[in-house]
Parts: C-alpha cells; sequence; structure tokens
C-alpha cells in the first residue's frame, strides 16, 4: 500500500513539474480559415506552381491574399502607408503572370511578390516600428521564419486538439470521409464492371491521378508552413526585438578598403579624356577608330556587375562600420559619396551603350531585362546616396517599392510584345537592315503573330525561316492525333492554369494560319482532311 501510495505521489508531483503543452486557443473561426487556408494552398499548388505560373497563379495568389488578409485584419489598429502600397503592388505585380510569359519576368514577380506579400501580412498583426534597413529586414523575415517554423507541431495539434463544436464537426466529418475511402474500393470495381460509361470516366480520371496526388502533397506542404504562419502572426504575442550583435567594421580598415576602390574609379574616369581631348589619345589604340556598333556592343553588361557590386559595398559599409556617436566619420561618407556618384555615371553610360545598340541590332529580353534592372538600380542608388547623409531614408523600402512598380510595368506591357513589335516595325521601316527571327521565335507566345506576318515577307530567307519557327513551335499548341488517316490537331491550351492573355492570343492567330496553311506540318498523312480544334 504505501509502494502504491508512492506511485501516486510521484507521478503527481512529476505531472505537477512537467511544462504544459504549448497550444493555441483554436476557435470556429479559426477552423474554418484554417479549411480556406487549405483550399487557397491546394489553388497554390494545381493553378500556380505545377500550371507553370500563368494565370492560374494569378487567381490563386489573389484568393490566398484576400484569405490572409481577412484572417488577420483588425489585429493592428493601424498599418502604414508603406504596408498599403506594398499590398497594392502585390496585386498588380501577380497580373505578370497572366499577361506575360516572360520566364525572367515571371520569376522575379513571383519573388517580389513574396516580399511585399510577406510585408502586408506581418504589417497587420505587428507594429512597424522599425529603425534602419537591419530593422525592417527582421520586422520582414523574422515572423516568417524564427518564429513560424518552431510553431509547426504547435498549430497543428492546436488545430486538431481543439473543443470548439465546428472544429468538433469537422473532426467528425473527416473521420466519416476515412471511414468511406476503404469501402469505396469494393464498390468502385463493381461500377466499373457493371457499365461501360462509368468505367470510361474512371479510365480518364485514374489517368491524372498521379498529378492529383502531386498537386495535394504539394498543397499539403504549403498549408503546414501557411497555417503555421497565420496562427503565429493571429495568436502568438510579438516577442521583444533582440539586437543582433553583428562584427562591426573599423573605419581605418573601411577608409583604406575605400579609397583603394576610389583610385581605382578615378582612373577609369581619367583614361575616358582620351574620347574627348587629343592629347589623351595615347590611351586608345594607334587603330583605333570611334564605331557605334563597338562602342555600343562592349562594357554593358560589365558596368551591370559593377553598379551591382558598389551598390553592395556601400550598403554593407552603412550598415556595418563603427560609428562616432551614432554618426559615420566624414570621410567615410565622401568616399562613399564618390562611389555613389561614379556608379550613376556608369549606370547612365551603361544605359546610353544599351539605346545606341537597340538602335543598331534591334531589342532582345535580355537588353531589356537588364537595361530595366539599371533603372531600378538608379532609384535605389539614388536612396542609398541620399541615405549616407540622412538616416531617415529607407533603402530597403525603396528597394521593394521600386522592383513592384518595375515588374508591374514589364508585366502588363507585356516586354516580349514590346521586343517583337520593335524589331519588326523598325525592319519593315528600314530602320533595321535585317531581322533576327530566331530572336524573334524565342519569345514564346508573344512571337507567334510577327512570324505569321514575316511569312509573307518579300525576302524568301525570311519568309522561310518564319515558316519553319512556326512549323516548329506548332507542338506548343497542339497534340496531333491521326486514325483512319485523318489528323486531327487538338488543342493544349484549355485548362485554367495553363491560361494566359498572350497565349490564347498567339493561339487564335496560329489556328487562323493552320486553317490557310496546314502544310507547315511535318506529316505525312493526308493533310487536306485535318481538322484543328
Amino acid at each position: 500500500m504505501c509502494e502504491n501510495l508512492n506511485k501516486v505521489n510521484l507521478n503527481e508531483s512529476v505531472t505537477d513539474t512537467m511544462p504544459p503543452k504549448k497550444v493555441f486557443e483554436i476557435t470556429g473561426k479559426d477552423t474554418l480559415f484554417a479549411i480556406l487556408f487549405f483550399v487557397s494552398s491546394f489553388l497554390i499548388s494545381a493553378l500556380g506552381v505545377t500550371g507553370g505560373f500563368n494565370g492560374g497563379f494569378t487567381i490563386s495568389a489573389f484568393i490566398l491574399t484576400v484569405v490572409m488578409t481577412l484572417y488577420l485584419k483588425n489585429t493592428v489598429k493601424k498599418v502604414s502607408v508603406f504596408s498599403v502600397i506594398c499590398l497594392i503592388l502585390s496585386i498588380t505585380v501577380t497580373l505578370s503572370f497572366l499577361i506575360t510569359t516572360n520566364g525572367s519576368v515571371r520569376f522575379w514577380s513571383f519573388v517580389v511578390y513574396y516580399l511585399l506579400t510577406l510585408c502586408w501580412f506581418v504589417s497587420m498583426a505587428r507594429e512597424d516600428k522599425c529603425t534602419g534597413d537591419m530593422g525592417i529586414l527582421t520586422f520582414m523575415f523574422r515572423p516568417a521564419f524564427t518564429e513560424s517554423l518552431p510553431n509547426i507541431p504547435t498549430s497543428l495539434l492546436s488545430l486538431f486538439a481543439s473543443k470548439s463544436s465546428f472544429n468538433k464537426n469537422f473532426v467528425k466529418i473527416l473521420v466519416g470521409v476515412l471511414l468511406a475511402i476503404p469501402l469505396l474500393f469494393v464498390i468502385i470495381p463493381l461500377l466499373i464492371s457493371s457499365d461501360e460509361a462509368f468505367n470510361g470516366m474512371i479510365s480518364l480520371a485514374i489517368r491524372d491521378i498521379f498529378s492529383f496526388v502531386l498537386k495535394l502533397i504539394l498543397s499539403v506542404i504549403i498549408f503546414i508552413f501557411l497555417i503555421s504562419f497565420a496562427f503565429t502572426l493571429k495568436k502568438e504575442e510579438e516577442k521583444p526585438h533582440k539586437i543582433i550583435n553583428v562584427a562591426r567594421l573599423e573605419p581605418i580598415i573601411v577608409i583604406s578598403f575605400l579609397s583603394v576602390l576610389a583610385i581605382c574609379y578615378l582612373s577609369y574616369l581619367f583614361s575616358q579624356l582620351a574620347y574627348f581631348f587629343s592629347g589623351f589619345g595615347g590611351f586608345l589604340p594607334k587603330d583605333y577608330k570611334f564605331n557605334v556598333a563597338t562602342y555600343a556592343r562592349r562594357g554593358f553588361f560589365e558596368m551591370c556587375i559593377i553598379a551591382t557590386i558598389n551598390f553592395l559595398i556601400i550598403f554593407i559599409v552603412l550598415l556595418l562600420t563603427n560609428k562616432e556617436n551614432k554618426k559615420l566619420f566624414i570621410t567615410v561618407k565622401s568616399i562613399c559619396g564618390f562611389i555613389g556618384v561614379f556608379t550613376l555615371v556608369i549606370i547612365a553610360t551603361a544605359l546610353s551603350k544599351m539605346f545606341l545598340y537597340i538602335k543598331s541590332f534591334g531589342m532582345t529580353e535580355l537588353r531589356i531585362t537588364t537595361g530595366m534592372f539599371m533603372v531600378f538600380l538608379t532609384v535605389v542608388f539614388i536612396s542609398l546616396l541620399m541615405r549616407i547623409f540622412s538616416e531617415k531614408i529607407k533603402v530597403i523600402k525603396t528597394a521593394l517599392i521600386t522592383a513592384g512598380i518595375v515588374l508591374t510595368l514589364l508585366g502588363t506591357v507585356n516586354v516580349n510584345t514590346v521586343i517583337a513589335t520593335y524589331n519588326y516595325n523598325a525592319y519593315i521601316n528600314g530602320a533595321l537592315k535585317d531581322i533576327d527571327v530566331s530572336t524573334i521565335s524565342n519569345l514564346g507566345d508573344e512571337a507567334i503573330p510577327y512570324l505569321i506576318k514575316l511569312t509573307k515577307n518579300e525576302n524568301i530567307n525570311i519568309a522561310e525561316m518564319a515558316e519553319n519557327e512556326l512549323s516548329a513551335q506548332y507542338y506548343n499548341y497542339y497534340e496531333t492525333i491521326i486514325e483512319n488517316n485523318r489528323l486531327t490537331a487538338k488543342s493544349k491550351i484549355s485548362s485554367v492554369e495553363i491560361f494566359n492573355i498572350s497565349k490564347l492570343r498567339a493561339y487564335k492567330e496560329f489556328y487562323k494560319y493552320l486553317k490557310k496553311n496546314p502544310e507547315i506540318i511535318n506529316d505525312n498523312y493526308a493533310l487536306e482532311q485535318a481538322v484543328f480544334y
């Protein structure tokens, strides 16, 4: 008896000393939104990721933004103007997936969309008390990583351990569905054997079952991170801001480092006098003759890299250099200011080279996107120069807003269409002596209308190249089915997830062209009997 009593007391003491499991208090509203989060995750997976980030991602991203905004509303009494701008840009930047098929624009649009929505969601649950760029980065990323990731087990446990009536009913429904699944393995085979139409329907469904399972697995992964992020912002109190102790740079080291760069850049500026004064002509080769094409072709991408490196150097120096009375040494400011102004000069030079190069050889995707990156870098660099002399300037905020505006512009005007239109019109008007048909074709969906126009060109070689490119593009839009020596071209542009305005326009133009010119399909069957749909 004493042994039993001791066991009871021991167990009670262990229970009393064990810390209670951390759980969030989950209401029926939380469970309802958890369901909406799962639906949003599935839409992101099915319409966005597996759909190739086309129009389906625009729709699913908008739905996710609305659901999360409704869930977090009223958490903070007031949000900043910057956060509202982030919300607006997060919506406009996703239009790129609906309008353009440019891979670079869509990739960076996805990255910037994530950053913009992250900032908006966090601002709805946390007051923006950030000081400096490092504080802004902490404000954005700490809830998404250092707070949300450890809370994944807690969030899932809280969701399924909730005692709310709504949650209990939801669990009961889930149990009922799970109990019905084993019975379906018996009933479905019997129904298949009893009816041919049902057999055909199930056969079609099985073809897509593997794709559906992948989408479901991906949506579960997205949901796990999403629900933990939402619960953390909504239910967990904000932790005190901890200042990260980062190793600081001694001013003397920074000054020496920057001085070497400044001398190098001064030498470069000195060498440029050779273009303006004959007395400095020895810097150039003896047989040098100024040629617009040679001048424009050389140095643009190198200048882009130098500008990017300079931005990172100055930004790191401003963040990590030791200060005296919270102020940078005037020498550090002066050298950073010189490097910043020099960088703006080479950015202007690089852009002028790009304009000359486009005028001589036409537009390409790389030339335009890199040029727009330089415009973005110019705006951010100006803010960085202002930041040298005033800590009130927020470089990160400026960069985020500028990136959103630039990508919205590139997406909505459809940079690929701009490139194809410019090159075609410049060639027709005689501004360009030749046109690179393969470069036009590489633009993808946006190229189709212009390739069709080029098939009617007076230059036989260009017309033939355009026809060959269209022939190669055929399989991007149609799958060929041949029965009884009859060719049927079935459209691939049919599902919501791969819908895109440029793709739809290209398909319509291609359809009209194929009806009149079925011979471009490389097939030995009776193409005069071909059917396109």
